[in-house]
């Protein structure tokens, strides 16, 4: 951009990008990266082992849990496909969905506030009154104080790199170019990274934060913690760090699985 004059260009618009996605989707399901191996281990036992572990919820909290699984694959989805900025919404949502059929499996007579929601401005203020992230998360302090500070700073992050237009989920894939020939300055703004690019890794490292956390919720939200549950869920924590530990020692990089 110089004084007098902008240009404007969004790429080759939907079909580039989905083309690009797609590719990098590809070379991800054939890459050895242990990452994505961890990613759908997590996803089986989302599927199968969860479920035979905790008690089965009552109909809406089922449905809550089930909900933030679908979110955490929809997720991942993106972050497979080389955009980790638009993980964040979905795994700010997930977790929302997680903890709120926590609550509810916990307190099933706040059903009735959460079934009523859309019937009267009055019963939405009352939703959005009892259902916060704060009140819903609560009820795993006690059982699990490190999971309950784990979700919360997770949740904050979302918020901050992605689920809200802030200036860190902006500005973190904004790249500024004064030395162009034509005096002009280049402001790029990059939505997708390739398949061997930091950026996806950190948004493929981000999943498994928020995929175990959203386990973690649901699994605490059964009456009794058994130690079999204890022990899985400790296997989960450690294929993660593993996974993690593989990527920093091959980058140096510092990852937290936020970027």
């Amino acid at each position: 951009m110089k004084e007098g004059g902008a240009r404007v260009d969004l790429g080759g618009g939907l079909r580039q990008y989905m083309a690009m996605a797609d590719e990098c989707v590809q070379e991800l399901w054939i890459s050895k990266s242990r990452i994505v191996a961890v990613l759908l281990q997590y996803d089986d036992y989302f599927q199968h082992d969860l479920w035979q572990l905790v008690s089965l919820p009552q109909t809406f909290a089922l449905l809550l849990f089930l909900n933030a699984y679908q979110l955490f694959l929809a997720g991942a989805r993106m972050a497979l496909s080389g955009h980790p900025a638009a993980i964040f919404p979905l795994m700010r949502t997930a977790l929302e969905s997680a903890s709120y059929g926590l609550l509810l499996e916990q307190q099933p007579a706040l059903t009735e506030i959460w079934s009523n929601r859309h019937r009267s401005d009055a019963d939405k203020r009352a939703c959005r009154k009892t259902f916060t992230f704060d009140n819903a998360i609560a009820g795993v302090r006690d059982k699990s104080p490190d999971i309950h500070r784990l979700a919360k700073e997770a949740y904050e992050a979302a918020i901050d790199y992605g689920a809200h237009p802030n200036l860190k989920g902006v500005f973190w894939h904004i790249a500024v170019d004064n030395d162009r020939p034509d005096r002009m300055t280049a402001v790029s703004h990059t939505s997708l990274y390739s398949a061997d690019h930091q950026e996806t890794t950190r948004g493929l490292c981000a999943c498994l934060d928020y995929g175990f956390l959203i386990i973690s919720i649901i699994m605490l939200s059964s009456p009794t913690v058994s130690g079999k549950l204890t022990a899985e869920l400790q296997t989960l924590n450690d294929a993660k760090e593993a996974a993690i530990a593989v990527y920093k020692s091959s980058t140096g990089d510092a990852v937290s699985g936020t970027p």
